[in-house]
């Protein structure tokens, strides 16, 4: 392993190497906390397999790179949607799916939302998985993934979140957690749905410091988020929107170096658990989809090539090898070569 492993390699974000990034669209690899110790922190360390160690070892020997300009990931989907333009792809937005056609186990095509039905050799779900199981397929199609199994499957934790764009930028790093103080009870009370109290755990993204072409000059956007119980649990987000709102940055201008955070917010959006699963199609909002306990891990999740069904393929984080956003695009590029080898 090399001497320096694990140790912080972000270069300090000064006004000068800003504009040197800003020029040259570069920054530098970071060791400093990996997308494994912040997936962790949103999973609850303590439901869900060590395997996961693994990914973060990789990490911390090879480093983290992004390019600027990626930190926003519409950029990754961007450059996906000119590849497909560039090969005659016919992308359709805001064209919401109703059902997935079937004839007997096989999947046929797709019904929108106006009823137009479209016919397809092969059908990829990216759809969040519960949601997918639960809403897409008419009664009695799936055998495995009914409702009652559903109901049955663990599941991950929510996520409240904050959006926030500021007028300053905090001399901070790019990634900063920051642990409840009985940090087992805390993760016990998510994962088994009970109220929050005070006491919470949360991640702080950042970003411009890292990649300066984020926010306009002298402005700056974070990204918090805070881990909660999935819609299972007992808490009432309808009621407790605003309290937890305020429990939040109260917690941020306690515990970290944001002190006048309030005074500086200028654009903010607020996402609760049930906003996940109204909004965004989140089965019982429960943001990671399927938990990553050891029986619902890698190759026991539910297959890229849906068992259920012939020419239907699941993409996501309820399919394998699992959540986050790399492992997302591995499930994407193992239902293509399943597809291309059909």
């Amino acid at each position: 392993m090399p001497e320096n492993a694990g140790q912080e390699k972000t270069e300090k974000a000064t006004g000068k190497k800003r504009s040197e990034a800003r020029r040259k669209g570069q920054v530098a690899v970071s060791r400093e906390i990996s997308s494994t110790m912040i997936l962790m922190t949103a999973l609850g360390i303590f439901y869900f397999s060590g395997a996961w160690v693994l990914q973060k070892l990789t990490e911390l020997i090879t480093g983290v790179y992004q390019n600027v300009g990626t930190l926003r990931f519409s950029r990754i989907s961007d450059a996906m949607a000119e590849v497909c333009n560039e090969k005659g792809v016919t992308i359709h937005l805001n064209t919401p799916v109703k059902k997935v056609l079937t004839h007997g186990t096989t999947a046929k095509g797709v019904v929108l939302d106006n009823n137009e039905e479209v016919a397809a050799d092969a059908v990829v779900i990216n759809a969040d998985f519960g949601y997918a199981m639960s809403h897409l397929f008419e009664p009695g199609v799936l055998r495995k993934y009914t409702p009652t199994r559903l109901s049955k499957m663990s599941l991950s934790c929510s996520t409240f979140m904050l959006y926030l764009g500021l007028d300053k930028i905090y001399d901070m790093p790019h990634h900063t957690i920051v642990f409840a103080e009985d940090y087992r009870t805390n993760v016990d009370s998510i994962f088994e749905g009970r109220e929050l109290t005070s006491d919470i755990s949360f991640y702080v993204r950042n970003a411009d410091v890292t990649d300066p072409t984020l926010s306009p000059e002298g402005h700056s956007a974070l990204y918090v988020l805070v881990p909660a119980p999935n819609l299972r649990g007992a808490m009432d987000w309808g009621g407790i929107r605003e309290s937890f709102r305020e429990l939040t940055l109260d917690a941020i201008a306690s515990r970290t170096e944001m002190t006048d955070i309030r005074e500086h917010i200028r654009e903010e959006r607020v996402i609760t658990p049930l906003d996940w699963r109204d909004r965004s199609n989140v089965y019982e909002g429960a943001t990671f989809n399927l938990a990553h306990n050891l029986t619902q891990m890698i190759y026991l999740r539910p297959r890229n090539k849906f068992e259920e069904l012939e020419n239907c393929y699941l993409v996501g984080g309820g399919t394998h090898p699992g959540s986050g956003l790399p492992t997302i695009y591995q499930s994407g590029r193992i239902a293509a070569n399943l597809i291309s080898a059909a």
